[in-house]
């Protein structure tokens, strides 16, 4: 499963000698250059390092917004001074890009909306099932739902950008119990991209990855060549080229819908983070899980995703990942650390 993501019930009450949750202990990674890369010193929000997400508003790099176990974080001066105006597990946090003063972020199945940039926050919809993905694209809000049995009919919520009347879209094929990861659209021909893992890892496993062309109406399973589950897709704006980060299984890339994939030239291990730098469409971005033999750390790819190089913080898992407005610093969430930041190479 997803390492840093389950649903837990117990929330992290964090002091300096304790583990984040899943008995992972805090660690601090020392400053250093990697490949390019130039680390600082670690950030933490209220000192806590249980964090999982960032986002920056690329209209300011001073403003972030950081999720973790213990709640929403804010700051506004570049880490210097916090507020946590959210409490509970964050599970999933987004700031819409051309309209920065929308952030959204997800407790449960609760799901809030600040439309002045942090000052106020309000609970803006609830839904059946806890919430595991968000995407916004144009005036559409996409709500992924966290499936945890074969009994509901897997899917996704459509609304506004307010989420007043949603609409639940689902995927047919039979699909049940899917934790969906990953929703995105293409911005150009509308096509709507969702999929993620199955719960309890039926066997055979065979987890889909949806499309549908006509906004959830009618969808198809693109899954056939991939080898795992989908937990981060991004959208190449030009050409509508997809990438989809397996858990584990690397960066696959299809220019055709999902018709036909590539595989990566090499498995790094990848499958947490992805971002894909959006004023240079070719950079893309990867965080690893510190998991078995795997240690951690930052990835980047020069050549859309053929290859990967290390980017340093190993030791660590990578949850999360964010670029200033202007594509020139890297801001990475480190589970049970806290945030690091480096100029782009």
């Amino acid at each position: 499963m997803k390492g840093i993501v389950l649903v837990l019930a117990a929330l992290c009450a964090f002091s300096a000698a304790a583990d984040c949750p899943f008995g992972i202990p805090v660690v601090t990674i020392a400053p250093q250059s990697v490949n390019g890369f130039s680390w600082g010193s670690v950030i933490r929000p209220m000192n806590d390092p249980c964090i999982e997400h960032i986002e920056v508003d690329p209209t300011s790099s001073s403003a972030w917004y950081v999720g973790g176990i213990n709640g929403l974080y804010q700051t506004k001066n570049g880490g210097q001074t916090w507020t946590r105006p959210l409490q509970g597990h964050v599970r999933t946090l987004l700031l819409v890009r051309d309209q920065p003063n929308l952030v959204y972020a997800s407790i449960g199945n609760r799901l809030y909306l600040t439309r002045d940039s942090g000052s106020t926050w309000t609970q803006i919809q609830s839904f059946p099932k806890t919430i595991a993905s968000l995407h916004v694209s144009g005036s559409n809000l996409y709500v992924g739902p966290f499936g945890d049995d074969h009994v509901t009919d897997s899917g996704i919520w459509i609304c506004t950008l307010g989420c007043g009347l949603p609409i639940y879209r689902k995927f047919g094929n039979n699909a049940t119990g899917v934790i969906v990861w990953s929703i995105n659209r293409d911005p150009v021909s509308g096509t709507i991209y969702a999929g993620g893992e199955i719960f309890d890892h039926p066997q055979p496993y065979d987890p889909p990855f949806f499309r549908t062309n006509d906004n959830g109406n009618t969808w198809t399973d693109i899954s056939a060549a991939l080898p795992w589950h989908v937990v981060k897709t991004a959208v190449r704006p030009a050409d509508g080229y997809l990438y989809a980060l397996l858990e584990g299984s690397g960066v696959y890339g299809t220019p055709n819908q999902g018709v036909t994939w590539f595989a990566p030239s090499s498995s790094l291990g990848l499958g947490v983070a992805l971002l894909m730098d959006p004023l240079n469409n070719s950079r893309l971005y990867a965080g690893r899980q510190k998991y078995g033999t795997l240690n951690g750390g930052i990835f980047m790819s020069t050549n859309s995703g053929i290859s990967f190089t290390s980017g340093g913080l190993a030791g660590a898992t990578v949850a999360d990942i964010d670029i200033n407005g202007a594509s020139t610093r890297l801001y990475a969430v480190v589970y049970a650390s806290g945030i690091y930041m480096s100029p782009r190479p």
